[in-house]
């Protein structure tokens, strides 16, 4: 919704305005504090990084990027899709929990029947109920693992650190920014204590390649795709990987 309306021209509190309340409370409460900045007139950038534990780093680092760069409509699409695409893996790991869960249900209750044969309800309500509280609480841990493994998946990192570099160099951004805002859009610590131990004048006058040579998490085909476009000078194939990246490809 933020996308299609800045797109249309909606102001960054005027959009936060017209779409309204979100049946998310997490969502509600970043909304509340996007639009109470913005609206006070603080640049997008100050806001999102004054968020704290409202953002995930590689929220701030897409957002900020887009806002230096112009390219916040693109930031913002590639937020949404990384997001639906999380919904609809949880939406599958919830599918194909529901036949373990219900079996495990009906053991729940099945297992401690001999307790109620031989006239113990007390117990026999105990031992079910506790079975039913331990499934129910380990089933929605799974999910909240899947959910958070998902995004820390090496492949995911590699795919927002491709999309964010193609985006900023595009844009016209410095190397040595272009660079450290792609570290910081991955998300992953090993990737951004890497770069963060190049030094500046090291980012913004040797190759890409060079300074991502030895980088950890990033596959050989990655680092010769980024030769390749420092070579010809489009970099629409690491933005294709990106693609790759995220339908799986490893």
């Amino acid at each position: 919704m933020w996308r299609t309306m800045y797109a249309a021209g909606f102001a960054h509190h005027k959009a936060f305005e017209t779409m309204g309340p979100r049946q998310s409370v997490l969502t509600e409460e970043i909304r509340q504090w996007l639009l109470a900045g913005t609206k006070r007139g603080r640049p997008l950038e100050e806001v999102v990084k004054a968020g704290a534990r409202r953002f995930e780093e590689f929220e701030r680092a897409l957002l900020t990027l887009g806002e230096e760069s112009g390219s916040l409509e693109e930031a913002l699409r590639l937020l949404a899709d990384f997001y639906m695409k999380k919904h609809l893996l949880m939406q599958w790991v919830k599918k194909q929990m529901v036949y373990p869960v219900f079996t495990g249900l009906a053991a729940c209750f099945i297992a401690p029947f001999p307790l109620l044969f031989f006239g113990h309800p007390g117990a026999y309500a105990m031992t079910a109920g506790s079975g039913v509280l331990i499934l129910l609480s380990s089933a929605g841990g799974m999910i909240a693992a899947a959910a958070a493994r998902y995004g820390r998946q090496p492949a995911m990192a590699r795919a927002r650190m491709a999309r964010a570099l193609t985006t900023a160099i595009e844009a016209g951004l410095t190397l040595g920014r272009a660079m450290r805002l792609a570290a910081d859009a991955s998300a992953n610590p090993e990737i951004r204590a890497f770069i963060a131990r190049i030094g500046e004048r090291e980012l913004s006058t040797q190759s890409i390649g060079e300074s991502l040579s030895g980088c950890p998490h990033l596959t050989p085909e990655f680092v010769a795709i980024v030769a390749t476009a420092e070579r010809t000078g489009d970099f629409s194939g690491l933005a294709k990987l990106a693609d790759l990246y995220e339908d799986g490809f490893r």
